[in-house]
């Protein structure tokens, strides 16, 4: 069963450089181009992708989260939708292999050490 969550805002706009796509935000189209390469590769089952209306960062759009029970929660910022797929899918997986979430940094991929906005410890870190 899958535990992991990659939570993806659909609202974020595009940043100012990039262009428009499909009249779709920035953050839908961040969220169907995530969809359609995990359904491609047949991972769709590994990771629970869910939409968010708004993760409260939008003035650093593109946002994405990446959650799981006992697991770091990493905040993502300012991802490019149509650059940032490819380095999601790569960290997604290296997400779920460790127990704890603590990806060792010089592991990530390079989207992923540019873009932390915050990584949070997890809840049962706390009594």
């Amino acid at each position: 069963m899958r535990q992991e969550t990659l939570f993806v805002c659909i609202l974020c706009r595009f940043s100012q450089p990039e262009p428009v796509h499909e009249n779709l935000s920035g953050g839908q189209r961040l969220f169907n181009q995530l969809q359609e390469q995990l359904e491609t590769s047949g991972n769709a089952e590994h990771i629970k992708l869910q939409p968010v209306r708004c993760m409260g960062a939008c003035d650093r759009s593109c946002v994405v989260s990446f959650a799981a029970p006992n697991k770091l929660t990493f905040v993502l910022s300012q991802l490019s939708p149509n650059d940032a797929v490819p380095d999601l899918l790569e960290f997604s997986h290296q997400y779920m292999a460790c127990s704890d979430g603590k990806v060792p940094y010089k592991e990530r991929p390079t989207t992923v050490k540019q873009k932390i906005h915050a990584v949070l410890p997890s809840v049962s870190a706390y009594p």
